[in-house]
């Protein structure tokens, strides 16, 4: 099983704001890597603020990190 499967299935679980978001992570549950990419850690914010790729997960762009 992937490291980040359970974060995952949280996230599914409680995406229930924005179905977009549900519908990513549903098509990308079977590719390992995708979603090691989006949940391997928190999205920084820096100087200029939160920057990074729009989408699902801990480390993009989306209505629970912002």
């Amino acid at each position: 099983m992937m490291q980040y499967q359970s974060t995952l299935d949280l996230w599914l679980a409680r995406a229930v704001e924005d179905p977009d978001l549900a519908a990513e992570l549903e098509a990308v549950r079977s590719d390992p890597d995708a979603v090691t990419d989006r949940f391997y850690r928190d999205l920084a914010f820096g100087t200029g603020g939160l920057r990074g790729v729009i989408g699902a997960g801990t480390n993009r762009m989306n209505l629970y990190t912002a």
